[in-house]
């Protein structure tokens, strides 16, 4: 799985409810040193919050 990952990228608001999931997954992979990108920002699980990763996300899917 790892061979082919090019780009391996999360992104959480530090008041999401899944922030201690995100942070838990982010540990595991990177246990199994998966090359993952972990943001973790102000915010919520709100649009604005995610309109911020998308537009910092995004590009990156055509690199």
């Amino acid at each position: 799985l790892k061979e082919g990952l090019k780009l391996f990228w999360f992104a959480t608001g530090k008041d999401d409810f899944l922030v201690e999931t995100s942070r838990a997954t982010v540990a595991m992979f990177k246990k199994h040193q998966f090359p993952v990108v972990y943001k973790e920002t102000d915010g919520a699980h709100t649009w604005i919050v995610w309109r911020e990763y998308l537009n910092e996300f995004v590009p990156q899917l055509f690199q």
